[in-house]
């Protein structure tokens, strides 16, 4: 995210998940961070993420249930891809779920997560951001692995 104010809304550019302009540049730094996505990145990313999931560190226990259950179906589907199990999630789509969950799991980052609750929404906004790019491929995902997509807002 950028430190300059955003035009539309004032607050930081990419930090208000309801600007249009803020989505935008979440999204931009998103696919930025997403080029240098490699196979190993990716599975990095799929077993750090469940080893997230399964046991936050203290900062994350606060997080919302839907977040830590969002980034868990992003963790699976990464690990099933790494598996060679499902392989039916695009590049784009694969890059921005590896870049979310490393973004989501480090502690710090534009705003650090230890400053509860304030430190998640930079997280907050990745995430989504990374969720919309990934949400039909999610929903296939959930079918193929005999999940309820509507568990997950999809």
């Amino acid at each position: 995210m950028d430190p300059r104010p955003c035009p539309a809304c004032g607050r930081p550019l990419g930090s208000s998940a309801g600007c249009g302009r803020c989505r935008e540049a979440a999204a931009g730094e998103l696919a930025a961070r997403a080029r240098d996505v490699t196979d190993e990145h990716v599975r990095r990313s799929a077993e750090q993420g469940g080893r997230f999931v399964r046991a936050p560190p203290w900062y994350a226990r606060w997080a919302s249930p839907r977040v830590l259950s969002h980034l868990g179906l992003a963790a699976q589907a990464l690990q099933d891809y790494v598996g060679g199990r499902y392989r039916r999630i695009p590049w784009l789509g694969l890059a921005a779920l590896a870049g979310a969950v490393a973004y989501v799991i480090s502690p710090l980052d534009l705003i650090p997560d230890f400053l509860v609750p304030v430190g998640w929404s930079d997280d907050l906004l990745v995430l989504a951001a990374a969720w919309q790019i990934v949400k039909r491929d999610l929903r296939r995902y959930c079918e193929w692995k005999g999940i309820e997509p509507s568990e997950y807002g999809l």
